[in-house]
């Protein structure tokens, strides 16, 4: 309401494999942060892209490396994925080059552009995550200096030290609709 928009904005309690949603229905859908914990990572892609009308925008960011891979944890926090055998969750994917090209470029073609935003050196992102998770008095308010000290641009996923993010624009094809 303080921001006057209301009127234009609704939210939806619901996993977006549930969402009651018309297709081709949203100008812009955004996901920062959030495909990489989704289990079927692909799936949501897919249900994004087809809410998206046509000339839409679709911006996405996701943790990647040079190699893929996966976290398991044993906190299920928001108890939204069920526990293994095993007593660990899926907790989230790490993105290389191919898995990207798998995951999402199948559904929505190569993005409009790209930046990747990656650790200077090999391990600081371990590190820091350690820290956050075993000291209760760590500074958040410190990361931004964090970040600007130990990441960098880089251009190419496969050219990462370690641990990175990427955020991607992508246009669905077709005319933009007038509203």
């Amino acid at each position: 309401k303080s921001f006057g928009i209301a009127d234009r904005c609704r939210f939806h309690s619901s996993l977006i494999e549930e969402a009651l949603l018309e297709p081709e229905s949203f100008d812009l859908i955004t996901s920062m942060s959030v495909i990489e914990h989704i289990p079927d990572d692909r799936g949501a892609i897919q249900k994004m892209w087809d809410l998206l009308k046509p000339g839409g925008v679709l911006l996405i960011s996701i943790p990647c490396a040079a190699k893929a891979s996966e976290e398991y944890t044993n906190l299920n926090d928001y108890e939204l994925i069920d526990t293994g055998e095993s007593g660990f969750v899926f907790w989230q994917r790490y993105y290389d080059e191919a898995l990207i090209q798998q995951r999402i470029y199948s559904i929505t073609g190569q993005p409009r552009r790209f930046q990747i935003y990656a650790e200077k050196e090999a391990g600081s992102y371990n590190r820091n995550v350690t820290q956050k998770r075993t000291d209760p008095y760590y500074s958040y308010w410190r990361e931004p200096l964090m970040m600007g000290m130990q990441y960098e641009f880089r251009s190419r996923l496969a050219d990462l030290p370690g641990m990175g993010v990427i955020a991607m624009e992508f246009v669905k094809p077709g005319h933009k609709s007038n509203p």
